[in-house]
């Protein structure tokens, strides 16, 4: 008697027991929620005619630990838009989400001057009909969040040669820049925007001869992207295409990795292999 008190279904009527949680998967479609790379999550819910209604934001214990998202506040036989946006100004104010007065208001884009964008976070989607009932929800629901970014890094083979031929200093600091990718997200996760592209962060290698991404570096999906790096200022090279002639892509989910290396006369080649988050890229070191 008292386990079933405990659990709050004590009518017959057992619509009552159920949920609604939040689920994180990989690109993969595996379980993540517990491994805590969710930060936050933000809930901006709507009503049957698509209104907008109020955002709700869980915390990273709160995800973590599956706790029920109640909805309280709403009566029951409502038919509720959730569209979920995780870990958006995890890391500082980068990206801007619009006020929302109906769903396709709903805007998240990356801040950006002149085509310069910041690198995004490791931004999650997802989206549900929820149905709700008195006391809680009509059935057992998951909002299920996934990667809507990549992630891109960088090497260079032979950049000591090409500082030389170009009359540099061996020890100049260097730039990447990736382009071609929109600017943001609707609220159905599509791509919209403007063209922009990137500085990503770059460092020497611990022999300090090579000019590479210490870290992964965040990226929107882009298709035929252009990868170029100079010092100061003046250009060492740029490619639009691998090695094979194909085009250089960012996937969500999915590391690029991208091998910059300089051919005798100074011509730029890119090698690019393309891994889902977590795999070990041991064909490729980053030296």
């Amino acid at each position: 008697l008292f386990a079933i008190i405990a659990t709050s279904c004590i009518k017959e009527d057992l619509d009552q027991c159920y949920t609604l949680k939040l689920k994180v998967e990989n690109i993969k479609g595996d379980d993540i929620t517990e491994y805590g790379w969710m930060e936050s999550t933000d809930l901006y819910i709507f009503d049957e005619n698509l209104n907008y209604l109020e955002k709700r934001r869980l915390d990273k214990n709160f995800i973590r630990s599956r706790n029920e998202i109640v909805l309280d506040g709403y009566t029951g036989d409502r038919s509720l838009r959730i569209v979920a946006w995780g870990n958006v100004n995890a890391l500082g104010e980068k990206q801007s989400v619009s006020e929302a007065q109906t769903i396709e208001d709903l805007k998240v884009m990356l801040k950006s001057q002149d085509g310069l964008a910041v690198t995004p976070d490791s931004l999650y989607y997802g989206s549900e009909q929820v149905l709700t009932k008195a006391g809680g929800v009509a059935k057992e629901t998951e909002i299920v969040i996934r990667p809507k970014v990549g992630t891109v890094t960088i090497e260079t083979r032979g950049l000591q040669e090409q500082l030389g031929r170009m009359g540099l200093r061996s020890s100049v600091d260097c730039d990447f820049y990736l382009n071609n990718t929109l600017s943001g997200f609707d609220y159905r996760g599509t791509q919209i925007g403007d063209s922009v592209y990137y500085n990503p962060e770059g460092a020497w290698n611990e022999s300090g001869v090579e000019w590479i991404t210490p870290t992964m570096q965040t990226a929107c999906p882009g298709q035929d992207m252009a990868v170029s790096i100079s010092a100061n200022g003046v250009s060492l090279g740029s490619a639009n295409v691998d090695e094979n002639g194909d085009p250089i892509y960012t996937s969500a989910g999915e590391n690029t990795h991208l091998i910059l290396e300089w051919g005798e006369g100074g011509t730029l080649s890119v090698r690019a292999t393309v891994r889902p988050w977590g795999v070990v890229e041991e064909d490729i070191p980053m030296h």
